[in-house]
């Protein structure tokens, strides 16, 4: 993936440049009429006389071209704050699961990309979590039970996660949680924390019961030397021998 389609920086930059344009035109604008007040106020005697005379066409074609220049910069000032408006909530769809609120499948390979550096590699924890009931659910008791399941069991984990590390809606079914630094312990606090949480939610009867497999892969111990091949560990983990939080 390309990361310079989701450099937020070079929108920024576009939108900050109009803008500039737009500042600079706005404040020319106000140069020009304090000008003409103060040669107004300076040479009234002067303005008396023109006003006076019949006043010579050119002067209505000036007032006019004034009047649709001011208005003009105001209204390109509504237009470029309804496009940034638009391209913000674009740039959320672009990141964000809509299901869940969790960075998508595009948002986690950037996360990815960004723990590929030499310093972060040795140390990066990787975690793959499923909701193992999900199928049963969606087969006996429909899809919106299913999807409000997903939406519960992610709202838990980025309450969770906060402390720890990244985390992501990597598919259907697939939830990734990358750590920088990650031991044994911190992976294992990680897990126990969300244990918890997720036996309080199973103890409130909200709904389904939540069942995670997981698989957990730590770069100190496995010592890849490329961050997708600690990912492609963590998927066969899961698939072959998943572990069950309990």
């Amino acid at each position: 993936m390309q990361t310079e389609f989701f450099d937020k920086n070079k929108r920024a930059t576009v939108y900050n440049s109009i803008y500039i344009y737009k500042i600079i035109s706005l404040v020319v604008l106000a140069i020009l009429t304090i000008i003409l007040a103060v040669m107004f106020f300076r040479d009234q005697a002067v303005v008396d006389g023109i006003i006076a005379s019949p006043t010579p066409p050119i002067f209505y074609v000036m007032l006019i071209t004034l009047i649709l220049f001011a208005f003009s910069v105001i209204f390109d000032f509504y237009i470029l704050h309804r496009t940034a408006s638009i391209g913000r909530h674009l740039n959320r769809l672009a990141y964000i699961d809509k299901l869940t609120g969790l960075p998508n499948r595009y948002s986690c390979d950037l996360i990815f990309e960004s723990f590929s550096s030499p310093e972060i590699l040795p140390n990066a924890g990787f975690l793959l979590l499923k909701i193992n009931n999900l199928s049963s659910i969606n087969k006996d008791n429909g899809h919106t039970n299913g999807n409000f399941l997903i939406s519960e069991f992610s709202s838990i984990l980025e309450d969770v996660s906060q402390d720890y590390g990244h985390i992501g809606r990597n598919g259907g079914n697939e939830f990734i949680m990358i750590m920088e630094n990650c031991d044994d312990v911190k992976a294992d606090m990680f897990l126990m924390d969300l244990t918890k949480r997720i036996h309080g939610y199973n103890e409130m009867n909200i709904g389904d019961p939540l069942e995670v497999a997981y698989s957990r892969c730590l770069n100190r111990d496995e010592h890849k030397e490329k961050i997708a091949e600690l990912i492609s560990l963590g998927y066969k983990r899961l698939k072959e021998i998943p572990q069950i939080l309990s």
